[in-house]
């Protein structure tokens, strides 16, 4: 007499499934997640050696891509002054992101990557998240005269990259040496995806804003704010020395007291930029 499962069992077993689902989904999320930080980090990659080739090519870093009116569709292409650019353009207000503020002449430039100048084509023109891959820049050198080679030789100007704490304990964030480390002085540009939370991105399908930055992340994520300078704005003013200063370090949850922070960022130091130049022979 053959014989079935009784509900009692059918019951057992599945309890037994799902018990074996749930323990695996927590490891599942995880991989998903570094998968998508891993692919994030190639794209960023692929831009800073794309990044290097244009400087090469034109002895210039290109200027960001931003809206340089409310109906600019950020196309991934350069913002500059039209005619021979003699600096890096400045943008409107668009209620979701200010470019009023997104260039002075001897300080920082900041927007989207301009992935159509660099010639680069999807996946590599987005993070894993399909939002836009962020850059900022030392004005100086993405001006056209004097070129490159010159302004690396006699410019201070150059961005700030911290491993940074929260300021309200002094103490140190996960991965920071001290709670105002300075991992590089003397960068000349970074190239930066804002995470899966998204905060203060756009997609590269659209212009829609995932998550826009406002007061209370500023307070409550301040090391993510650092890397978002467009809403630094009306009562959030910052100084042009802020906006130069940028944080990467290890990536933190929402309870942790550092803050939550999942921002990738990669700078290259002047002196690096300078010793591609000279390998290439364009430098001094």
């Amino acid at each position: 007499m053959k014989r079935g499962f009784t509900l009692i069992e059918l019951s057992i077993a599945l309890v037994i499934v799902a018990l074996l689902l749930g323990g695996l989904s927590v490891p599942l999320s995880k991989r998903l997640a570094e998968q998508q930080y891993a692919q994030t980090q190639a794209s960023i990659d692929k831009a800073m050696e794309a990044l290097v080739g244009y400087a090469l090519l034109n002895q210039r870093l290109p200027c960001p891509d931003i809206s340089t009116t409310v109906t600019d569709n950020r196309d991934g292409l350069e913002d500059s002054l039209p005619g021979a650019p003699s600096t890096c353009a400045i943008g409107a207000n668009t209620g979701a992101f200010d470019f009023t503020l997104s260039s002075d002449a001897t300080g920082a430039s900041w927007g989207d990557l301009p992935w159509q100048t660099l010639g680069l084509a999807a996946p590599y023109n987005a993070d894993a998240w399909n939002n836009r891959l962020r850059y900022a820049v030392v004005t100086y050198f993405a001006m056209p005269a004097p070129t490159l080679k010159t302004n690396l030789g006699t410019t201070s100007n150059s961005l700030l990259v911290y491993c940074r704490g929260p300021s309200a304990t002094g103490t140190a964030a996960p991965g920071c040496i001290s709670p105002t480390y300075s991992v590089s002085n003397d960068v000349a540009f970074v190239v930066y995806s804002e995470g899966s939370n998204g905060w203060g991105s756009t997609s590269i399908t659209s212009l829609s804003v995932r998550t826009p930055f406002n007061a209370t992340q500023l307070a409550f994520a301040p090391d993510e704010a650092a890397n978002a300078p467009e809403k630094k704005t009306g009562s959030n003013t910052t100084a042009i020395t802020s906006r130069k200063q940028f944080v990467t370090r290890d990536r933190t949850e929402a309870v942790s007291q550092a803050g939550e922070f999942d921002d990738l960022l990669s700078y290259m130091p002047r002196a690096k930029l300078a010793a591609r130049l000279m390998n290439a022979g364009l430098y001094p």
